[in-house]
């Protein structure tokens, strides 16, 4: 069986790291790195509205603080996980029991605006402490997917310190270059659809996990917000891989339901 995983980090547009700050700013169009969130508010309700046309499950991890600014109105009935408060990166220096404050803070906020208590998480930056997982696993946090993993025939869910981790696959592509599984590069107009899809056809059973950001679907760090025609041609080259995975028989769930038919609970 072979499940996929469509799945959003819903965070502050253009999110960079600021020095000596633990929260992320956006990527600096002129009036400095203090987060921006339109078009994390517009992206996110393209992608819901594309995926609903699809009729395709996604999994959304929401940074508490963007979710706050935008809205959930988009998110009603969907499956949403944490994405830190502020987009903190969890490998850094924190106080004693910082971590669990935070990311207590950010399920609650969550919990508040969807109506339902967050089950995934995605760390962000993709990065965490050896900690993190018992303190997701203390907070109720079930599934994780912040882990990259060898594109592989096979990829299965695995226990990491009490959550159980859904990775993002790492490939080489036919040009030998490394290709990972978030649009990012497709994004920026430096990856075609084929290439996402051409690593997923090298999955026989398990999980393939594919990313996005919501702000990625408005902006670009290359060259700002889109043309109405650039942004119906990203839109476009996003449903191109979707559905092109679907066609090899893959299973679009979300990321609680790719586990159980692995058999974890």
């Amino acid at each position: 069986m072979k499940s996929f995983c469509f799945t959003v980090d819903v965070d502050r547009d253009a999110n960079i790291p600021v020095p000596g700050m633990s929260q992320a700013g956006s990527y600096n169009r002129g009036l400095g790195t203090a987060p921006r969130f339109k078009s994390s508010a517009e992206g996110i309700g393209t992608l819901t509205g594309l995926l609903d046309e699809m009729g395709v499950k996604a999994t959304y991890f929401a940074e508490a603080r963007t979710l706050s600014n935008i809205g959930a109105q988009h998110l009603a009935g969907r499956e949403v996980g944490i994405h830190g408060f502020d987009h903190e990166d969890f490998t850094g220096t924190f106080p004693p029991g910082g971590k669990k404050e935070v990311l207590s803070k950010a399920c609650e906020t969550v919990e508040d605006l969807t109506g339902k208590r967050p089950r995934c998480s995605r760390m962000p930056y993709m990065k965490m402490s050896e900690e993190v997982p018992s303190v997701l696993e203390e907070i109720g946090i079930n599934y994780d997917s912040s882990k990259y993993q060898l594109m592989e025939k096979e990829i299965l869910p695995y226990n990491l310190g009490g959550v159980l981790e859904l990775p993002v696959p790492v490939s080489r592509d036919v040009s030998d270059k490394k290709i990972v599984g978030y649009l990012w590069p497709m994004h920026e107009g430096k990856r075609p659809p084929e290439d996402y899809i051409e690593m997923a056809s090298r999955l026989e059973n398990g999980v393939f996990i594919l990313a996005t950001h919501s702000w990625h679907m408005s902006e670009c760090i290359d060259g700002g917000s889109f043309s109405k025609h650039a942004a119906k041609k990203n839109t476009d080259n996003v449903r191109e891989v979707i559905a092109g995975i679907l066609d090899m028989g893959f299973a679009a769930e979300t990321l609680p339901e790719a586990a159980e038919h692995f058999g974890v609970r």
